[in-house]
């Protein structure tokens, strides 16, 4: 599958005149619980030419390629990226630190990764996957059964809060890195791992009775990251760093 991807991505930087300077896989695959039947979510930063970056006139930034329902392909042109990483937008990290890493030209990956350091605000992401959890509470989680995925999709966003509240910076995309988070607490442990052995082998629609012991944990850590969050300061950021780290990617 690996080569299929490096074709991919190559075809599209071909069809579409452009230079992919990262490519990642995001989504279940990356999240450490995909299903046996779950597509693949790449995701790609790109560079154009550089009288592009000169217009007047701003062409769109972003782009959707998917070939067919295996391959799921976005991108985000490298300009947009930066944009979105000055107002500490959660993707940009976790696009960053995805433990599948399809194609990574270092002179960009490198630098991007410091300014991933200075330009993290928690307050910020920590009420995105808090956001996250909340909406797919309300949407999925309305009666005693529920799709097995959709717990993880909750349990990931609350799990990846808790640790940025207690480490103040980004956190691992891969939901197994999270779990020592909970090891503490035996019976939510064995519960989450359980859950985990079921959903390596359920497809996408495949549906659990709601856990009793999980829905009181996970309301129990939004309540208290919430609070955590909104008693962090607000973070006025300086372009700088970004606007410099731009110009030298554009000379390149």
């Amino acid at each position: 599958m690996k080569n299929k991807i490096q074709a991919f991505l190559s075809q599209i930087e071909k069809e579409k005149n452009i230079q992919i300077l990262y490519a990642n896989e995001s989504g279940s695959r990356a999240w450490g619980f995909p299903s046996p039947d779950s597509d693949y979510d790449i995701r790609f930063i790109y560079r154009r030419e550089r009288d592009w970056y000169l217009s007047v006139n701003e062409g769109k930034d972003q782009m959707t390629v998917m070939p067919n329902k295996l391959l799921d392909g976005s991108g985000w042109d490298f300009r947009k990226y930066l944009r979105l990483l000055h107002s500490s937008n959660a993707t940009c990290f976790d696009w960053l630190n995805s433990p599948i890493i399809y194609r990574e030209e270092k002179l960009f990956s490198e630098p991007v990764r410091e300014l991933t350091k200075k330009y993290f605000q928690p307050k910020k992401v920590m009420f995105h996957f808090l956001g996250i959890a909340k909406g797919m509470l309300q949407r999925e989680f309305l009666t005693d059964r529920v799709r097995i995925k959709k717990y993880f999709y909750v349990l990931r966003p609350v799990l990846t809060a808790v640790y940025i509240a207690k480490h103040k910076k980004a956190a691992p995309v891969d939901f197994h890195e999270l779990l020592p988070l909970v090891k503490s607490n035996e019976s939510v442990y064995q519960e989450i791992t359980d859950l985990l052995k079921q959903k390596e082998k359920a497809m996408e629609g495949d549906l659990v009775k709601r856990v009793k012991i999980l829905d009181e944990f996970v309301a129990q850590e939004m309540a208290r990251c919430e609070a955590i969050a909104r008693s962090l300061p607000k973070q006025q950021m300086s372009w700088n760093d970004i606007n410099l780290f731009y110009r030298k990617i554009l000379d390149i």
